[in-house]
């Protein structure tokens, strides 16, 4: 149990594996508590992250009065409480039918955690499309982001909405998302400037700022003369130093072959001696003749017609482009008709070490579970380089 409330302190609900509390933990945040349903999935947080207190189960069932007692925190004593809860009936967006709608419960539930403890920050997590949800409400068109506005002005909290792009912050993923920014500290909350000159400094380029290439359906990652921005991590400059495997080879514990190649690697490696989780799926027959023919930035339409699939993913059998992004990497990233997720070399998907280094999970950092639960643990997480980037803008915006 916590003795004493740290500087500075979180507390992350719908926690995942740990993608934020990773993140913010680097820029020397320390979590009081975390909060996930999924118990493999919470079993990997715990393991990970075995000193910080974990209430697994509903959210709807956690007294905060309790948690507050055990964990001797106090009101107003906590600077940020984050997470990301689901979004599935945001479409519904009014009061009403957000109360009525079973799907939105959750969100009604960071509210809850929110008024009681009443940090001084907060943030919420989502997708990026729900900033165009609309709903007529008594003629009247009323947004999600007004509809949640609502719910935190109401305890005292003003909000700001922005976005975020993955490789401006040294990610090596195409990867959208939106943020809620939420504080009580008035002096420090100008919804003007915040809303318009955007919150985190950024030391990559954004792919919308670099020149097409060729004839390739991604983008180059040529630097303009006077962009001082780094160029973005590539899919090789991830994954290089990682040992080559084949489909169905590799294992959950092994020992590094190569050195660190670049700056990223080491990152990646700090205070890892063993490799975890770099295990390839096996595939079938009829899939490896199909990822055998794939050439980097192609996929099943590239195939003789006899090998196509019918899988309704658009992208499905693609292979990895080494010298550019990878795609948002999803739950199924094993998985060879869900996507781009074939090495950009090897003939077979990603392991979960390399999706993980493609969401910038340290190597330290263990997925234990099934092969199912590994890949929702990295596909659902906020990439930690994202969330570290947030945790910095927080202490020097609203904590410091």
């Amino acid at each position: 149990m916590q003795s004493k409330i740290p500087k500075y302190n979180m507390i992350d609900l719908f926690s995942g594996v740990g993608g934020l509390s990773c993140g913010f933990m680097m820029e020397g945040f320390t979590p009081i508590f975390a909060n996930d349903f999924d118990k493999e999935i919470s079993d990997s947080y715990i393991y990970n992250h075995p000193n910080i207190e974990f209430y697994f189960g509903d959210i709807k069932k956690l007294d905060y009065n309790v948690i507050g007692k055990e964990c001797d925190i106090k009101i107003d004593e906590v600077d940020i409480i984050v997470g990301g809860p689901p979004c599935q009936g945001y479409s519904m967006a009014n009061r009403k039918r957000i109360e009525n709608d079973s799907r939105n419960f959750l969100f009604l539930e960071f509210v809850r955690c929110v008024k009681h403890f009443q940090p001084k920050c907060f943030l919420i997590e989502n997708v990026l499309g729900m900033n165009a949800e609309k709903i007529n409400e008594d003629n009247e068109d009323k947004s999600v982001m007004n509809t949640m506005h609502d719910y935190f002005k109401g305890i005292g909290y003003e909000v700001v909405f922005t976005s975020f792009k993955s490789e401006e912050y040294g990610v090596p993923q195409y990867r959208r998302r939106i943020m809620i920014i939420g504080t009580c500290i008035k002096d420090r909350m100008d919804p003007f400037r915040l809303g318009n000159l955007g919150l985190l400094t950024k030391s990559h380029k954004s792919i919308e700022m670099i020149r097409n290439k060729g004839n390739s359906d991604q983008l180059s990652f040529e630097l303009a003369d006077n962009n001082k921005l780094l160029n973005p991590v590539t899919v090789w400059e991830a994954i290089s130093d990682l040992p080559e495997i084949e489909a169905g080879e590799g294992s959950n514990e092994m020992d590094y072959l190569k050195v660190s190649q670049n700056d990223y690697q080491k990152i990646m490696r700090k205070n890892s001696i063993k490799l975890y989780n770099h295990k390839s799926t096996p595939h079938s027959e009829e899939a490896l003749k199909r990822i055998k023919l794939i050439k980097q930035g192609e996929n099943f339409r590239n195939l003789p017609e006899e090998l196509k699939t019918k899988s309704v993913h658009s992208g499905a059998y693609g292979r990895l482009e080494q010298d550019f992004l990878s795609p948002t990497i999803t739950t199924r990233f094993d998985t060879p008709s869900t996507g781009r997720v074939i090495h950009p070399f090897n003939n077979r998907t990603l392991t979960v070490r390399e999706a993980a280094r493609l969401q910038s999970f340290p190597d330290a950092y263990k997925f234990i579970g099934s092969r199912t639960s590994q890949g929702k643990q990295i596909g659902n997480a906020v990439p930690p380089l994202v969330a570290k980037a947030i945790a910095k803008m927080f202490i020097n915006d609203f904590l410091s």
